[in-house]
């Protein structure tokens, strides 16, 4: 008895002791985010200035995208609080039972799924000032003979707001990858676009004033929103993903074959995967011998959950015996 009392015991405190270790890193990231908002809020007022002084369609477009950054930005950091808040006594506002029948463990896997819930609130901003870039553009590729050609305060405008946009990229980047944080790597995704954006922007207002081309300003607003839209989309599909309790299904074979190299596990049944967060849960449903014990069968869950912890980082399994005759 005491051997299982010590097992849960261990389960408990590992689970407890990655959640901590989600929690941190959750509120690391958030501070990277701040200084995402604070770059995108300088380069959104610089751009949508100087886009008026220049008479560019274009940088007026890749302003609006840097705006969405500041409140898609604003939206990650609101989530990443919702499910890093562990001493509050509600749930977005929903008081919580000061006796709950669920562990303080499982509360806590239903605050990290907010992270995902407001990444996707973040697409749908995204796709929405996409569509308004879209809209403007057009129109301004329908009224030609009252376009103005863009100036070289609107190529500067476009310069700076590139190199800023690199800096925001390897922040983004480079501690998504440190942290394995799905907000930060989502940022890092929307900031390289951003950079390529900007860049894309300078280029065609330089074009313009050699070529003295005005409508390629407006035709460049109009792709930078259909790549904006892309984004946006990709992020929403991503985040639509994760709710639904998708996972790769090449990883959930890689799992199923670790699991049957068992010489205990005479054939796995079933194996679902789903995704609170950044935090994978498996539940499985194996074969084993009708002869086996209930501490063989315990040991081999043991095993089972440590292959699959160390070599997928695994934050639980629910295993789930069945015996074959």
């Amino acid at each position: 008895m005491k051997k299982f009392e010590d097992y849960f015991s261990k389960e408990s405190n590992l689970q407890r002791s990655l959640q901590e270790k989600e929690i941190n890193k959750l509120k690391h990231s958030t501070k990277f985010l701040y200084i995402n908002i604070f770059i995108y809020i300088l380069i959104t007022i610089i751009e949508y200035w100087l886009a008026k002084v220049g008479n560019s369609q274009a940088l007026r477009a890749d302003a609006l995208n840097n705006l969405s950054g500041v409140l898609s930005t604003g939206v990650l950091i609101f989530g990443i609080k919702e499910a890093t808040d562990v001493d509050d006594d509600d749930i977005l506002g929903r008081d919580l039972p000061k006796e709950s029948i669920r562990s303080k463990n499982s509360l806590q896997l239903s605050r990290f799924r907010l992270e995902t819930v407001f990444t996707l609130v973040t697409s749908l901003i995204i796709i929405l000032i996409a569509i308004q870039i879209i809209y403007s553009g057009i129109k301004g590729l329908l009224n030609l003979s009252i376009l103005e050609r863009p100036n070289l305060v609107s190529a500067i405008g476009a310069s700076i707001a590139t190199v800023l946009m690199l800096v925001v990229w390897y922040i983004n980047y480079h501690n998504g990858k440190k942290l394995n944080n799905s907000s930060l790597q989502a940022a890092a995704k929307d900031s390289i676009g951003d950079v390529a954006t900007s860049f894309s922007t300078m280029i065609t207002v330089l074009i313009s004033i050699a070529l003295k081309i005005s409508f390629l300003d407006s035709v460049v607003s109009v792709v930078i929103g259909l790549f904006i839209l892309w984004q946006g989309i990709v992020i929403f599909q991503e985040a639509a993903l994760n709710l639904i309790d998708y996972v790769d299904p090449v990883l959930e074979k890689s799992m199923r074959n670790d699991i049957n190299s068992f010489e205990e596990v005479l054939d796995v049944v079933d194996l679902s995967s789903r995704y609170n967060g950044n935090m994978l849960i498996v539940d499985i449903i194996i074969k084993v011998d009708a002869e086996d014990t209930a501490m063989l069968i315990y040991q081999l869950k043991g095993k089972i959950k440590d292959k699959l912890y160390q070599k997928y980082d695994v934050y639980d399994v629910t295993l789930t015996t069945v015996p074959k005759k």
